[in-house]
């Protein structure tokens, strides 16, 4: 359901069997796009996926959050941005997206692709699953977001735009 209703907002999902197929899934859009430059977050489960080196390989620069330069600066050239989410909700196909440490909010928002890989295990039926999962942790973490396909606005001349306030191309590969 979840990459169902992704799909009915203008996103990309897809399911596969292993981190080796949702890396292949990465790889192939980055050729795709044509993409020079890869920003990710500085997070475990991406280190899981393998990405850099095979991106490297295909002469796609890699930039990791915090890491180098400017972060900002790296994410504002990058063509893709590849993080995880906390949760994918399949009855809006929004990711619940927790920036912090390693973990900025501009790779999910500057690049003009963006990229999710999450777990399988992490998509919920319903907002209120959500709630309740973190109510359950007794805090909120400061840097919580619903982000649900890609961005769009009709704030000039109520004429709808697609990626005016972060990426115009989403893609979520769902883990297992």
């Amino acid at each position: 359901m979840f990459v169902e209703e992704l799909e009915a907002l203008g996103g990309h999902g897809v399911r596969v069997g292993s981190l080796e197929e949702a890396r292949e899934y990465v790889l192939s859009l980055a050729r795709e796009v044509g993409a020079k430059l890869v920003i990710r977050w500085d997070e475990p489960y991406l280190e899981e996926l393998g990405a850099d080196e095979p991106l490297k390989e295909a002469g796609v620069g890699v930039s990791v959050w915090g890491e180098g330069e400017d972060a900002r600066e790296q994410a504002a050239r990058a063509d893709i941005g590849l993080s995880t989410a906390e949760y994918a909700v399949a009855e809006t196909g929004s990711l619940v997206v927790c920036s912090g440490v390693g973990a900025g909010r501009s790779v999910t928002l500057l690049p003009p692709t963006y990229v999710a890989v999450v777990p399988a295990g992490r998509v919920v039926s319903g907002v209120a699953d959500v709630i309740r999962a973190y109510a359950g942790r007794g805090e909120l973490p400061s840097g919580l977001c619903f982000h649900t396909g890609p961005s769009r606005s009709a704030d000039i001349e109520q004429s709808l735009a697609i990626g005016v306030h972060g990426p115009g191309d989403v893609h979520v590969v769902l883990v297992g």
